[in-house]
């Protein structure tokens, strides 16, 4: 009996979710494809029909990641305000992985040593953060200068607080940001 058509896109999401849960946690140099694979539950044969290459996986595993991200639940709002943007995306929990990661925050760090393709699509989400910052904050953002400054308050007090081991150190990190936020857009 031949597999089920979806069969297919259910298997290529599942790699991509073990990606991004492995890529986020590790990096993408502390990854294997075993690694991704074992964590999906699936063979090098499953990897092969969707992917040429792990650098691929990590290029579609930070555009896929776009759509799990504290933000994403908020994505089709309309009039949403900066400080649930801010509270979302500034939490202990998406410091800590309990919520999927953001790939501007999660991926970062190893940006500066992949090739340009996954730094164009690390461009391309970070163009569609400035775009949902411009568009949908009520009219709290107006200009593209006060999004960049923003994105980079929200992605820098993410990847810090990460970098952190003190629980008291990270919240009140992350109770600045959100606290000095709005004076960026002044």
């Amino acid at each position: 009996m031949p597999w089920p058509k979806t069969r297919k896109r259910e298997t290529r999401e599942k790699i991509l979710k073990s990606a991004i849960e492995l890529f986020a946690q590790k990096g993408f140099h502390s990854v294997s494809l075993e690694d991704v694979l074992k964590n999906a539950e699936l063979t090098r044969g499953a990897f092969y029909s969707h992917f040429k290459s792990k650098s691929e996986l990590y290029r579609e595993a930070v555009l896929a990641a776009t759509d799990t991200a504290p933000l994403a639940e908020y994505a089709d709002e309309d009039n949403l305000f900066l400080n649930k943007i801010l509270s979302s995306y500034l939490s202990e929990e998406h410091v800590k992985h309990e919520v999927s990661p953001c790939p501007l925050a999660a991926f970062s760090t190893d940006t500066f040593s992949q090739s340009p393709d996954i730094k164009d699509a690390y461009s391309e989400v970070f163009e569609k953060l400035l775009e949902m910052l411009q568009k949908e904050t009520d009219g709290e953002i107006t200009d593209r200068q006060s999004a960049m400054s923003l994105a980079a308050l929200m992605i820098g007090g993410v990847v810090v607080s990460r970098a952190l081991s003190d629980d008291k150190l990270i919240q009140e990190l992350l109770t600045a940001c959100v606290s000095n936020a709005p004076l960026l857009l002044k």
